[in-house]
């Protein structure tokens, strides 16, 4: 399903790749073709879930180094796969689906909605650290827009490198949206005011 589409892949497909012996076995499990389909986003969502958002919550490392790791850990399981399959949520996939039944955009909205609540969770925490008119929201929506973006233009390139730059520009922009980064600047500024006042 996740190389075919959802649209693509009949109940027969199914049957002869997972090796069930006919249309009976099939339905023993699944009632249709769309209470498989919601297995599957579920599954997906649910590694997803342990796997990536797990670190968003690691308490033993700083809120914006678990953001870097979560972003770092993303990339390489990206590069696992040689570029291929979707982002964290689904992909291409998730996109078919969401256009195809209306009961899987609101799964899917749900989990993207997670998503961007951990985020923000985490940017929360970090708040003392970033500057004052940082909007939270709108930047945890930034953050899984980049990271989407940075999946699908990887996955057309095949090559993790496109995706590898745009994870270091998404750290460097968050970074520089902290306090420390404008008392940096600041002192850079300072520095190079005087050193020309020094020259005239």
């Amino acid at each position: 399903m996740s190389r075919q589409g959802f649209q693509q892949t009949s109940i027969d497909d199914v049957i002869k790749h997972a090796g069930l012996c006919g249309k009976s076995h099939f339905y023993h499990y699944f009632r249709s073709k769309e209470e498989l389909g919601y297995a599957v986003l579920t599954h997906q969502f649910e590694r997803f879930t342990e796997r990536g958002l797990a670190i968003l919550q690691e308490p033993k490392m700083a809120p914006l180094d678990r953001l870097n790791h979560f972003i770092d850990a993303i990339v390489a399981r990206h590069a696992e796969h040689g570029c291929q399959g979707g982002g964290p949520c689904g992909g291409n996939l998730v996109t078919e689906m969401s256009d195809s039944h209306e009961g899987f955009r609101e799964l899917i909205d749900t989990v993207f909605e997670r998503w961007a609540a951990q985020i923000q969770a985490l940017l929360w925490e970090a708040r003392p650290q970033l500057e004052e008119n940082v909007d939270v929201p709108q930047l945890a929506r930034f953050i899984i827009a980049t990271l989407e973006g940075a999946f699908l233009m990887s996955r057309v390139k095949r090559e993790i490198n496109v995706m590898e730059g745009i994870a270091a520009e998404l750290k460097q922009f968050v970074a520089s949206r902290t306090v420390a980064a404008r008392t940096s600047t600041a002192v850079s500024t300072q520095g190079q005011l005087q050193l020309q006042h020094s020259r005239v």
